[in-house]
């Protein structure tokens, strides 16, 4: 029997963040924003493997390529199954890719993948532009993968495998059963890196090549904006130390890569298994560099000594709002004074920080989103990042924007840099995105953030890197307005 093939792709439709479900942020149009690998098309591509699928990677934004070039793979390919990662905001100009497809090969079976799928209206796929998606994945695409493949081969009934959305023959979308998460994330195997060009992927300062490593999945939090427990769940998934460890060996002996970013909900949020990792990391002399997320809240002088010994370089925090009402009524579960000490701590440790933070909120007037501008600046971390708060289906956000009668638009279209769907009750949206413009022109380009920054990089290469994000600045906040 002649082997299958898949081409697992990010379409052609600018850079986002399409390989983390939760974060689909627009890559140019944030302030430190760096492009990530695939993970998820990593994963599944190694998934497929077991089945004895033959799979293909293709970044083609990452990669500078056009829709020419989608067109010419598949040709050159020709897959049996396209499977496509999109975001919510791209997800109508995604949908020309499996437009092209149909066209080159009418036989052609295509499935997509990404967070709008876990709470979307089965009505909402009636859109004709729906019409060449065979199946979406609703859930961990790497878990569901292969029994969808294994139908498909088999012509069993698609209703029989959990966590998809189609149209059957009688032109009805059905929602499947969804796929209990996978405990055990040790059994998924290491994404398949020998598919992934790993140089376009880089630490944003030194532009040397940097892995993703996913650490746990879950979050036990209750934040009314994020997607993570719809994603991942809200009970905390962790892989084992020593697997982790033999993934970072692998980066390390196969593919020459000494910079990673630890990819969790919340990377810190168990304190043992964090300085288990970290003492491993020591003990094998991997000589590492590496940064992680973290809630202000869950780290303390332990965790970072630990940290910075493995090679913990930056911490990036969700801080959100500088109000303490707004924190209590978005469910964040943490203050201004914890930011302010998670922040301390770091520099206490070495360690850079990465604030982010998001304005936005239905309650949030003026004075009220300038108590978070304000305490940006005070912090004065090494990168800091604003969001406008985006009212994702499926949200407690959701829901409350929509009772205000302020949820005008969906997501669907809209990012959260340049294009937020609402306003709030006492602000309009195009004031927001013009607080955002004037607080990141206030916290990057001040005369002392800027001598700071120089003093302390190290190479040519660094300071080009740093002129390159500052020029984007630029662009984004001056040029445009």
């Amino acid at each position: 029997m002649q082997l299958e093939k898949t081409l697992l792709f990010n379409p052609p439709v600018g850079l986002y963040q399409r390989g983390e479900d939760r974060c689909q942020a627009e890559v140019d149009g944030g302030s430190a924003t760096s492009l990530r690998p695939p993970n998820d098309l990593g994963y599944i591509a190694s998934t497929l493997r077991q089945i004895g699928v033959t799979p293909f990677i293709a970044d083609y934004p990452a990669e500078k390529k056009l829709w020419s070039h989608f067109e010419d793979d598949l040709k050159t390919i020709q897959p049996d199954f396209l499977v496509m990662s999109i975001t919510t905001p791209t997800i109508r100009d995604d949908m020309r890719a499996f437009s092209i497809a149909k066209e080159v090969h009418p036989e052609i079976f295509t499935i997509a993948k990404g967070a709008h799928f876990y709470t979307c209206k089965r009505e909402d796929f009636t859109e004709k532009i729906y019409d060449v998606m065979d199946v979406a994945i609703v859930g961990e695409a790497e878990t569901i993968i292969n029994n969808l493949i294994l139908a498909k081969r088999n012509v069993s009934d698609l209703s029989m495998v959990k966590g998809i959305l189609f149209r059957n023959d009688l032109n009805q979308i059905i929602k499947t059963d969804p796929e209990p998460f996978r405990t055990d994330l040790d059994t998924i195997p290491f994404p398949a890196r020998d598919l992934l060009k790993n140089h376009l992927y880089v630490r944003p300062d030194t532009g040397e090549p940097q892995a993703t490593i996913q650490t746990s999945r879950g979050c036990p939090s209750h934040c009314i904006f994020c997607l993570s427990p719809l994603i991942s769940g809200m009970k905390l998934r962790e892989r084992s130390v020593g697997n982790i460890i033999a993934e970072l060996e692998e980066c390390v002996d196969k593919y020459r890569i000494r910079n990673f970013f630890f990819r969790a909900d919340t990377f810190t949020m168990n304190k043992k298994s964090v300085i288990e990792l970290c003492k491993e990391i020591i003990n094998r002399k991997l000589d590492i560099a590496w940064a992680a997320n973290s809630r202000v809240n869950t780290i303390d002088d332990e965790r970072l000594a630990w940290m910075q010994k493995a090679g913990c370089w930056l911490m990036a925090f969700g801080i959100e709002s500088g109000n303490d009402e707004i924190q209590k009524r978005i469910k964040k579960g943490a203050t201004r004074t914890q930011a302010r000490e998670a922040v301390k701590l770091c520099r206490r440790f070495g360690i850079k920080t990465y604030g982010f933070y998001l304005i936005g909120f239905p309650w949030e007037t003026k004075e009220m989103i300038m108590d978070t501008l304000r305490l940006a600046k005070e912090l004065r971390c090494d990168f800091s990042e604003i969001h406008i708060a985006v009212p994702y289906e499926g949200t407690e956000f959701y829901e409350i924007a929509r009772d205000f009668g302020i949820l005008t638009e969906t997501a669907v279209g809209h990012n959260y840099f340049s294009n937020p769907p609402i306003g709030t009750l006492h602000v309009s949206k195009e004031e927001l995105i013009h607080m955002r413009k004037k607080a990141l022109r206030s916290l990057y380009m001040n005369p002392h953030y800027i001598a700071r920054t120089i003093i302390h990089i190290k190479s040519l290469r660094e300071l080009m890197n740093y002129t390159r994000y500052g020029l984007r600045l630029l662009i984004q906040n001056y040029l445009k307005g």
